[in-house]
């Protein structure tokens, strides 16, 4: 889908982009990567999913909403810009509101969520700064962002570069606009945050034809040597996620 601003989003492409995203779910979700980063994080940090407050931002089609109630995560919370929800997923939310992340305040009060994920949401924004001090905002203390970005710095992303010139996800025909190498998450999204960890999304895409069977390969033994596995992620991946943690503000910055 091509980019939109959010006043398109709201009126001249309302009903175009409703009915794309009425049915839509990226790859994050339909791949259950991020139902399996989040179950993994909440298990490592002791908490019972069925009171775990999570927010979904940009949450669509609902799917991910879906994968966390089969999931065991029942106090659930949801937002878009705009009405996208189908009506047999809203029942499974305790609110679904809107807002505009560039520019406006999640509609809910400070210290509300233990968990807020944003899957491939964030690149799509004019100003995703400010989404995420409001992420921070909603955040309890000790809660987790967790949100993706393409993996610009993935060896197929750099080949496609140096073809075309510009990386394939942030291509002139589709809608991502917010380049957000490390360096820049640093000095911003992770301000107020700590990093509890990076993961990877491979999709299959990259084990196509031979060289692809070759890759498959390695990549099922790499199971056994988790250094060598991260690092065959980080070569092959499509996109990575950053979890991060709601620092308590009167505490010292971590290095």
């Amino acid at each position: 889908m091509k980019y939109f601003t959010a006043e398109e989003l709201r009126g001249s492409h309302k009903d175009e982009v409703a009915g794309k995203l009425k049915n839509c779910a990226g790859k994050n979700v339909r791949y259950n990567f991020g139902i399996d980063v989040l179950n993994s994080y909440a298990k490592n940090l002791g908490w019972r999913k069925e009171d775990a407050k999570v927010l979904d931002l940009g949450t669509a089609s609902g799917l991910f909403l879906q994968q966390l109630n089969d999931a065991g995560f029942k106090n659930l919370y949801a937002h878009d810009i705009l009405e996208y929800l189908p009506a047999e997923v809203k029942p499974l939310v305790k609110e679904y509101k809107l807002a505009e992340l560039s520019t406006e305040k999640l509609p809910w009060p400070d210290n509300t969520f233990d968990a807020v994920t944003a899957w491939c949401v964030i690149p799509h924004l004019e100003n995703p700064f400010h989404a995420s001090r409001e992420v921070n905002r909603v955040l309890k203390t000790g809660g987790i962002f967790l949100f993706t970005t393409p993996h610009v710095l993935s060896r197929p992303s750099i080949d496609f570069l140096m073809r075309k010139g510009y990386f394939a996800s942030y291509r002139p025909e589709n809608n991502h606009i917010a380049l957000l190498p490390k360096g820049i998450l640093e000095k911003t999204i992770f301000r107020g945050f700590k990093v509890l960890g990076t993961e990877y999304l491979v999709t299959p895409k990259v084990f196509r034809g031979w060289k692809g069977k070759l890759r498959e390969l390695v990549f099922r033994l790499s199971k056994h040597l988790p250094k060598f596995e991260q690092a065959l992620k980080y070569r092959w991946a499509y996109n990575v996620c950053y979890v991060i943690q709601k620092e308590n503000p009167s505490a010292p910055p971590t290095k």
